[in-house]
């Protein structure tokens, strides 16, 4: 994956919340009406009066002016601004047969909303960009992909925001954020994603399987138009915080796509040889019904989708919180919709790596693929769940993963790798309505969703819980086995005693999160690097416990891993043999104190085969 810099490449593949979809909504607080403590009172330029004085950016200035937007952009925040010259907007308006005076009010402010930024707490300078996409989305609530090419001379590189949009001057930077000049204007697209891989011609084959299941109508949701915010201002008070609440409930979507070339080279030519391919790891139920979840077409497509909308460099968290050694071993879990069946990625984009190093990869010029809720990717070999390599070994391990990995909408609606730090919130928080088919909880829940590079978190997110919580999560699901499953949390005195249940059986006695790791209850031992280290690992287990882990990195401390933190544990929940994929659910109940919190950070599932040859990673 080309680099610049990957200070903040790992956010959420985000939208912003709190800027409505296009339309006559995006009207409010888009006006000069503008309180005047907001303007700058010193001397140089903002983004907007850059724009203004600036004889390139003349007819932007105007939209700037018309819309309402330029005040906006002479006030305090951190804005980035793609800024358009007067010639590429007359040659896209001539390109497309239209003239600026028959653009609607709403055409207009979706034309300038397309090159803008609002950021809670970056400016987005060139050092920061990465193949892939911006971390967060425009003001028209779309994302913008980066991409680089090499200049005509070939001793440099061209940086592309949506593949053809060229910045030619970059970095100039103002008070309330930073400008790059661009060469076209940016248009993006409103298509599905079945549309733009058939209209980028090269995944044929895969378009027309695509269709012939049907899978690409289930990619076709924007926005659950059920959904209404218990907070329509999109901010609610809890004593002296404030916590941000979504006021959109949205959909994304993420697919895999094998091109010809890569299908040809397995002896597919058309569709029905495809048909065939698949069927050797898929099985012949429902033949030649495609629309059938049993089908094995059907099973084929639905492994290469997920439910989140995902740019190349948005699929793992790249802040601070992994130890520098361990960078080339982040691994993240995803399912599919191949239900109950997942898709392991490792650091360099790596899907389904054996144990011998083999794995597909992306070609990631003919990726990020941008559409109107999704992205597509480009695959370098076919992708299939092949039950004895996934089973035997991709998926014969640890499988760590975030509490917020599961829920889609926490991904797909800005939520995760939010860093309340950076952004200076204290969170979100969603109702119990919002992601119920992954996590839901009581009336009597309060739930906040909180990140922070400071603090000692796997991939900076937690889950705050408090009031008389009852809350129930839909863990990651494995193939048949026998496993244990562990909890991962941080040990503070604001914490509390929680009831835990797997699969609505209760798991042994409440635990109780007040406790240190140096409490004889555990019996934590700081690790000397001898043999002892080892027999302190097996007495904490006997006791339930483990130490958290070695890759995991925290500034506190004086930066140091997990490992090396007493207050930083996992407390294993008990050993389960599932016979059948299914969802298996990890229930957590408050048995003490409403002022007293749940803390959850991230959870392991490991074979039980495993666990004598694991490593402290």
């Amino acid at each position: 994956m080309t680099n610049i810099r990957n200070i903040f490449s790992r956010m959420a593949a985000t939208a912003l919340l709190l800027v409505p979809a296009v339309g006559a909504t995006m009207l409010t607080g888009c006006s000069d009406d503008v309180d005047d403590e907001a303007f700058y009172t010193f001397t140089g330029h903002t983004v907007s009066s850059y724009i203004h004085e600036d004889g390139r950016f003349s007819i932007f200035a105007s939209l700037l002016d018309e819309t309402g937007i330029g005040g906006l952009l002479s006030t305090y925040g951190h804005y980035t601004l793609f800024a358009p010259t007067d010639e590429s907007i007359r040659r896209y308006l001539s390109d497309n047969g239209m003239r600026l005076g028959d653009l609607t009010l709403d055409e207009k402010r979706e034309l300038v909303y397309n090159h803008i930024v609002n950021s809670k707490g970056i400016d987005y300078t060139s050092d920061q960009f990465e193949e892939g996409a911006l971390p967060e989305s425009s003001m028209s609530d779309n994302y913008i992909t980066v991409s680089f090419a090499a200049d005509a001379t070939g001793s440099g590189l061209v940086i592309y925001l949506n593949k053809n949009v060229p910045i030619i001057e970059k970095d100039i930077e103002v008070h309330n954020g930073v400008v790059h000049v661009v060469g076209n204007v940016i248009v993006p697209s409103k298509d599905f994603i079945a549309d733009v891989i058939e209209q980028e011609g090269r995944f044929t084959i895969f378009a027309q399987a695509l269709r012939a299941t049907g899978l690409n109508r289930a990619m076709e949701p924007i926005r659950d138009e059920s959904y209404v915010s218990p907070y329509p201002s999109g901010v609610v008070v809890r004593g002296e915080n404030s916590f941000r609440v979504p006021t959109v409930k949205r959909y994304g979507y993420t697919l895999f796509a094998e091109p010809d070339n890569i299908m040809g080279l397995y002896g597919i030519h058309t569709l029905d040889e495809l048909v065939t391919y698949a069927e050797q790891y898929y099985g012949t139920d429902d033949r030649g019904d495609y629309t059938s979840e049993s089908n094995a077409l059907h099973k084929f497509v639905a492994y290469h989708i997920l439910d989140r909308q995902m740019s190349t460099n948005s699929f793992l968290y790249n802040g601070p919180c992994t130890v520098s050694s361990r960078m080339n071993e982040r691994t993240e879990y995803y399912e599919t919709m191949l239900t109950y069946r997942l898709m392991e990625i490792k650091a360099g984009n790596r899907i389904n790596t054996l144990s011998d190093g083999r794995c597909v990869g992306l070609d990631e010029q003919l990726s990020n693929i941008s559409a109107i809720n999704g992205f597509a990717h480009s695959l370098t070999s076919m992708l299939v769940y092949d039950e004895n390599n996934m089973v035997n070994d991709v998926l014969n391990k640890r499988i760590r993963f975030d509490f917020y990995n599961i829920p889609p909408e926490l991904t797909n609606n800005n939520i995760r790798w939010q860093l309340a730090d950076i952004q200076g919130e204290n969170g979100y928080v969603i109702p119990n309505d919002f992601c119920s088919k992954h996590l839901s909880f009581s009336d009597e829940t309060e739930i906040t969703m909180w990140a922070s590079n400071g603090w000692t978190n796997f991939e900076a997110d937690e889950l705050k819980l408090n009031g008389w919580y009852d809350f129930t999560l839909r863990m990651l699901p494995v193939p048949p086995g026998s496993y244990e499953v562990r909890i991962g949390y941080r040990q503070e005195a604001w914490r509390g005693i929680a009831q835990l249940f797997v699969d609505g059986e209760i798991q042994g006695i409440p635990r109780d999160l007040r406790i240190a790791g140096t409490d004889p209850q555990v019996g934590w031992l700081p690790d000397t690097d001898t043999p002892a280290d080892s027999e302190n690992d097996k007495a904490m287990r006997n006791r339930g416990y483990m130490k958290a882990p070695a890759s995991i990195y925290t500034p506190q401390r004086g930066g140091v891993s997990l490992r090396a933190v007493n207050t930083c544990l996992r407390v294993i929940v008990g050993q389960f043999t599932w016979q059948e994929y299914g969802a298996h659910t990890l229930r957590g109940k408050n048995v003490y104190d409403p002022n007293q919190e749940f803390h959850g950070d991230y959870i392991e599932i490991i074979p039980v085969s495993q666990i004598e040859r694991e490593d402290i990673y």
